[in-house]
């Protein structure tokens, strides 16, 4: 069934109801934001044919989300396109995606127009908002939109690229039985309605922004506020002066909302969830911020594009497991197998994280060979490290491209850097593998400073003091930076990090 049946369900049932509350007090009904999604449908219909895809350069806004709804309206797959990206990646993204129609804002209207005269695939570059506004006069007459085009579950929704931080973006295809069976289950594990009010500050190229708070909110009849781009304090204000119930944000995000002085100022104790994703956090790190910012559960989203988002959580209400990132969504099945020989280990044993269901990819977009490598019987590889106990919680231990292998034992970056987050003086930390002589890889902490007088002494003499770290998984390197580089989703970029450090220790 085509997405943009869930919305329209809505828009039937509360056309009046707030769709998205705007950060500056303008609203936008559910009949008004139907209407510019009618807009830009009308438009395309006249333009591109099923399955073409439609890719959308713009700032977080409400025409971007009409931009999403008109494009499925119209029978076209939507390709988001990161705008942290160079201007050569978005060539690449609009060329790999084979994209009809570029859709930008006036904020990327001279980029986007270089990039889609670039790309033999584009034939129409359109500016759809300027001046903080929906430009209905870019688009076409709602009264001339086409009615919702008939598109099966195994057709091609979304084309989102990946961050990239190893060579080229790679796009997933997400089909709409992938993408609605993901928000479905998120919508029951959350435990989400119409009465909800979402903060969006994920950017929504990123499926915890699109799938994980735009698609959850207005596919239950509940109201989204799109924060046009991350600023600490004002997610804080945005909070507080909607009300907010739910909110998403990445770890970067969550220290930035602890360092900001100005954002302690406002009152968010109406977040009864707000869910946590894209790396792993250090506990002492979310215990601060649900207590200082009275959130009332606060739960890992564990997702990836190529699952179209939610993959592994808990159930709001329950009480979080620290260390756990939950249970598989009724969506999916898990399995966790020898990195080796990918037969299942017991319970209690590091292996790779295997997803098999409804929200799995398709396959990478025009690329059955890599397609190929990364599933196996229908098994998505996550190439993730986990750890499932007795009760089925799920532990994650690390990436299997970033586990470091010193002197013969396997050591989880992650498990290190939760326990240097506890350093007074410690405002972040990377940690990673080093080319050592000796060992092959030598345990390295990359610290941000939160107070200057830290110094690589006392990292090493905090460590020596844990008894929960081995001795092998005790950084021998410690060096200070001033930032950590990160990814268009703020993941930390530990492959640019890595380049950064080259040489250092030589």
């Amino acid at each position: 069934m085509n997405l943009y049946e869930y919305f329209a369900r809505q828009v039937d049932r509360r056309p009046d109801v707030t769709a998205v509350a705007g950060p500056d007090g303008r609203d936008l009904t559910y009949a008004g934001l139907d209407a510019q999604s009618e807009s830009v449908a009308a438009w395309l219909d006249a333009r591109t044919d099923a399955g073409d895809r439609v890719a959308v350069y713009m700032m977080d806004s409400p025409t971007y989300v009409a931009a999403v709804l008109g494009a499925w309206r119209a029978g076209c797959a939507v390709t988001p396109v990161n705008y942290r990206f160079g201007s050569e990646t978005v060539e690449y993204v609009l060329d790999d995606a084979g994209a009809r129609v570029l859709l930008v804002d006036d904020a990327f209207a001279g980029v986007g127009r270089e990039a889609g005269a670039a790309v033999g695939s584009v034939e129409h570059v359109a500016e759809g908002h300027a001046d903080g506004e929906f430009r209905a006069d870019a688009f076409g007459d709602p009264a001339d939109a086409p009615i919702p085009a008939t598109r099966f579950d195994d057709d091609t929704a979304v084309v989102m690229h990946t961050s990239g931080t190893t060579g080229r973006p790679k796009g997933v295809a997400q089909t709409h039985r992938n993408v609605g069976a993901q928000v479905d289950a998120a919508v029951g594990q959350y435990g989400l309605s119409a009465a909800d009010t979402a903060v969006v500050a994920m950017p929504l190229f990123h499926v915890g922004g699109l799938h994980g708070a735009i698609l959850m909110g207005l596919f239950t009849g509940g109201t989204v506020v799109i924060q046009p781009a991350w600023d600490a304090a004002e997610w804080a204000r945005l909070v507080d002066a909607t009300g907010a119930t739910l909110s998403g944000l990445v770890p970067a995000m969550i220290v930035d909302v602890l360092d900001t002085d100005t954002a302690h100022e406002f009152d968010t104790a109406s977040l009864r969830l707000c869910f946590y994703g894209g790396s792993p956090a250090p506990e002492p790190v979310l215990r601060e911020f649900a207590e200082r910012f009275e959130v009332g559960a606060l739960v890992d989203y564990y997702g990836q594009t190529e699952v179209a988002g939610l993959a592994v959580t808990d159930r709001a209400g329950e009480a979080r497991t620290p260390g756990a990132m939950g249970r598989p969504i009724p969506a999916l099945e898990a399995r966790v197998v020898d990195l080796e020989t990918g037969v299942d280990v017991p319970d209690g044993e590091e292996g790779e994280l295997l997803l098999r269901g409804d929200t799995v990819m398709d396959g990478y977009w025009e690329r059955p060979a890599r397609t190929a490598e990364s599933t196996t019987d229908g098994w998505l590889h996550t190439d993730d490290v986990v750890v499932r106990n007795e009760d089925g919680l799920l532990h994650y231990v690390d990436r299997v491209d970033e586990m470091i292998l010193s002197g013969g034992e396997k050591v989880s970056p992650s498990a290190v850097e939760n326990a240097l987050a506890d350093i007074d003086g410690v405002e972040t930390v990377a940690v990673l593998g080093t080319p050592h002589d000796r060992l092959g890889e030598a345990v390295t902490a990359a610290v941000v400073r939160a107070d200057e007088s830290l110094a690589a002494a006392d990292v090493e003499a905090f460590c020596e003091s844990r008894a929960d770290l081995a001795g092998y998984e005790k950084p021998r390197r410690v060096v200070f930076v001033e930032s950590l580089p990160r990814t268009g989703s703020q993941k930390v970029d530990k492959g640019a990090l890595a380049e950064r450090l080259d040489g250092a220790f030589a």
